[in-house]
């Protein structure tokens, strides 16, 4: 998983995967899962924790997805953007969010909100993203990413697609 992590950086501030790739094989680091990460990397994650998310997807066998998606609650007009999105072949829209505890404890995250009104925010998010179409929303932490096993029940619990073939 610190593959993706450094693989998704890297791609986010400019460098291309053929740099990467030809760096890997320079290094002899082109292993199979390396490939594997090279196959499904893209500069969509925004920190860390989405890049470490996004490879323990991958490793659990789900089928590719859309990152940073954007939504607009009909009600109020707000703009959201999801971490990670999956469209169903029967249509349903089904969002992961990856939500790192920084967020409840750091004071420059919380914005001058309390813990109540950070979840209070939260909680909002998640009634306008319903709104705007999206059927099922998962949350998982960095936690989830130690059990591949936990993780994949309950993203296919969820309604998450595993990759076909």
């Amino acid at each position: 998983m610190p593959a993706m992590e450094v693989m998704c950086w890297a791609l986010r501030n400019g460098t291309s995967s053929t740099e990467i790739i030809a760096c890997a094989t320079r290094e002899g680091l082109l292993n199979a899962p390396a490939q594997s990460v090279f196959r499904f990397t893209t500069p969509f994650a925004e920190n860390g924790g989405e890049a470490r998310a996004f490879a323990a997807m991958i490793l659990c066998g789900f089928a590719p997805l859309a990152q940073q998606v954007e939504f607009v609650d009909p009600q109020t007009g707000k703009r959201y953007r999801v971490d990670f999105l999956w469209r169903t072949r029967n249509g349903r829209i089904v969002v992961v969010e990856f939500d790192g505890l920084v967020k409840y404890r750091d004071p420059q995250m919380m914005d001058g909100r309390t813990l109540g009104g950070v979840i209070d925010d939260e909680r909002e998010r998640s009634e306008g993203l319903k709104r705007a179409g999206v059927d099922v929303i998962v949350r998982i932490r960095m936690d989830d990413l130690h059990d591949l096993e936990g993780l994949k029940q309950r993203l296919e619990g969820g309604g998450v697609p595993l990759r076909r073939g």
